[in-house]
């Protein structure tokens, strides 16, 4: 059925449009296009004599008011186009999430660069060029020949030396021996900071039957370096800014720290030589280079450097004179162990003072006598105990020859 309209042409349709929320539309107007109209028409009864069309076999126009239906149209909406503004703009922020997110990543990276590798020769021929080494050698070779050389040296650089449990020779080559546990300073600097970590090992106490330390890690850190390089014996393992590297023999980067660990290099206590050599060695800026032997519960260490201004710590205050850098005075100094604000290590360690007395072995005979006359007369300060000064009394006697503790490991390792 249609309809039709009568007496002359139809008249222009009415238009009904739908309405929205004209917030809602000003809003959304700012990203998207507003929606496309779409004008369909449709048939509405208006009742008799109302429309302009009669029903007929088709809708025909019959004039105003003499039909029964009229004649609508109806608009409806395909839909919000985003602006292509709009879409620039998302493609942008988009980006720049990404980024973000990159850069995020990239932050939680370690600052260091690792490889491994095989050694199969010495990173550095100390005899080549040696004869313009101050012009001719980069600060790394210098590090490294004045370390395991002691060529390309500073005039005045030195050695501090730890091993065993723990003797200790100082910069200025005094000598003692540091029985107490706890985190002490090594090296105290206004840039260049070194920590070491004293505790009794599982050795000390079931076969030495003592309660003296060994040091079982060291840090170091400081503005000169702006990272921090731990080295722990074989039961930890080795760090740059708490991120482990090196789980095996290779070189890596801690800024602008190369750390190499290797089977290479003089021991600091040839006792031990008969234990697989695990050495890390540290090459670092102001051409301070650090030796760490790594041994099954303990570290060995040698630090090499010339002075600084301010400097002090347990290896001394490296100003030539051996008399203020004896046991007593190092305890009185450091015995206290590292102030919290100061420590370099994750977590504190309590501070032990010793008690058990040297056994026999380690300061017996004539030595123990004469250990026991001086001590007896020192006065054992806060952080200074009569054992270490029995132990310190006794080292001085025994030269430089291999620690105690050593020789003990290796007549029971090769009786067992």
């Amino acid at each position: 059925m249609s309809f039709s309209g009568g007496h002359g042409a139809a008249p222009p349709a009415a238009v009904r449009t739908g309405t929205g929320d004209a917030a809602d539309r000003a809003c959304m107007s700012v990203c998207f296009e507003p929606p496309v109209a779409e004008t369909a028409e449709e048939w509405e009864y208006t009742g008799p004599n109302r429309g302009s069309y009669e029903k007929i076999e088709t809708y025909q126009y019959v004039g105003p008011g003499r039909g029964s239906v009229e004649k609508v149209a109806t608009t409806t909406y395909t839909g919000w186009r985003c602006r292509q503004a709009c879409i620039l703009l998302s493609c942008l922020i988009m980006v720049g999430l990404i980024a973000f997110l990159v850069w995020l990543l990239l932050r939680q990276q370690p600052a260091y660069e690792e490889r491994d590798y095989t050694f199969t020769s010495v990173p550095f021929d100390c005899d080549a060029g040696f004869s313009n080494w101050q012009h001719g050698w980069s600060e790394m070779k210098q590090n490294y020949c004045c370390s395991t050389a002691q060529k390309g040296c500073h005039d005045d650089a030195q050695a501090c030396v730890l091993w065993g449990d723990p003797h200790i020779k100082t910069f200025d080559k005094s000598r003692l021996v540091f029985y107490s546990a706890g985190d002490f300073w090594l090296v105290k600097t206004p840039t260049i900071q070194i920590q070491g970590r004293f505790q009794a090992t599982d050795w000390t106490r079931n076969n030495d039957k003592t309660d003296y330390s060994s040091m079982t890690s060291i840090i170091v850190g400081g503005p000169f370096l702006g990272h921090k390089i731990e080295v722990q014996s074989m039961l930890g393992k080795i760090y740059c800014d708490g991120n482990e590297i090196l789980p095996n023999f290779g070189d890596a980067y801690c800024g602008a720290g190369h750390v190499v660990y290797d089977s290479q290099g003089a021991l600091v206590d040839q006792a031990m030589a008969f234990l697989p050599h695990k050495v890390v060695h540290l090459y670092l800026p102001g051409q301070v280079s650090m030796q760490v032997n790594r041994w099954p519960n303990f570290v060995n260490a040698k630090i090499v450097m010339s002075k600084r201004e301010g400097q002090d710590g347990v290896c001394g205050n490296f100003n030539g004179v051996q008399s203020d850098d004896m046991g007593k005075e190092l305890h009185d100094r450091f015995g206290q162990g590292v102030p919290q604000g100061e420590l370099m290590f994750s977590n504190p360690i309590p501070l032990l003072i010793p008690q058990a007395m040297p056994s026999q072995k380690r300061c017996g005979g004539d030595r123990r006598k004469r250990a026991e006359a001086i001590c007896a007369h020192e006065s054992t300060e806060a952080g200074w105990s009569y054992a270490e000064c029995l132990g310190d009394v006794c080292d001085a006697d025994t030269g430089d020859q291999p620690s105690y503790q050593a020789q003990d490991m290796k007549d029971f390792f090769t009786h067992h």
